[in-house]
């Protein structure tokens, strides 16, 4: 992770975006993550709000038995720590990690947390991106339940892959998948015969993104 405390005007006009003024803000910072990189970790202190400025990042969550499930992606834009900061938690929520070159603005919530709560153009914002990622959450959910592991597998390679190429840990792709270690490598092998999928030194790059998207019952 690098880190800088110079927020430059392209990125104070991105702070403006969200109701907030700059001036107003302390001690807020530029960081970048790279591919594999933690932005926060579950149950771990967690006290910044993150504006996204670029890159990719899957949010999951870990349940008793060690199994990490995918949540989400974000792509690009948004916020993260928001859920922290409205429930007054000093620990993640969940974990999130860079799948890519990743940006973000960071803002401490210890030190500016009046500011925030009490700028109400920043908490409709806020409400309004919390309001969008629990319809994600609801999509997600429909997923799992009725759609075939292809559909769920195809869907998570286009949600990850970067540039047309797809990596991950593989194991967190099986539980979110919902399929066995096994059964993933048997599917991910039926995409590379297909001419879908073809295996690198990187991870898997996809050859043949519309027939993906039709496998993932997108047009």
């Amino acid at each position: 992770m690098k880190e800088t405390f110079t927020i430059n005007p392209h990125e104070a006009a991105l702070i403006r975006q969200y109701g907030l003024d700059p001036e107003k803000l302390q001690s807020c910072s530029v960081r970048s993550y790279s591919f594999g990189e933690r932005i926060i970790s579950e149950r771990l202190p967690n006290v910044r709000l993150f504006i996204i400025t670029g890159g990719k990042a899957k949010v999951g969550v870990t349940a008793p038995n060690g199994k990490n499930l995918i949540l989400c992606f974000y792509i690009s834009n948004g916020m993260l720590g928001e859920v922290e900061l409205f429930s007054d938690a000093a620990t993640g929520s969940a974990s999130v990690t860079a799948l890519n070159d990743f940006c973000c603005i960071t803002i401490p919530t210890d030190r500016n947390k009046a500011y925030l709560l009490g700028n109400p153009a920043f908490t409709r914002i806020a409400a309004s991106q919390l309001a969008k990622k629990l319809m994600r959450s609801t999509e997600q959910t429909v997923e799992n339940t009725l759609y075939t592991a292809e559909i769920r597998l195809c869907r998570y390679i286009l949600a990850a892959s970067d540039n047309s190429l797809f990596r991950d840990i593989m194991t967190d792709v099986s539980y979110s998948v919902g399929i066995s270690y096994r059964h993933l490598y048997r599917m991910i092998s039926v995409l590379c015969n297909d001419g879908v999928l073809e295996k690198t030194n990187q991870g898997y790059r996809i050859c043949d993104m519309e027939q993906l998207k039709k496998r993932a019952g997108q047009r």
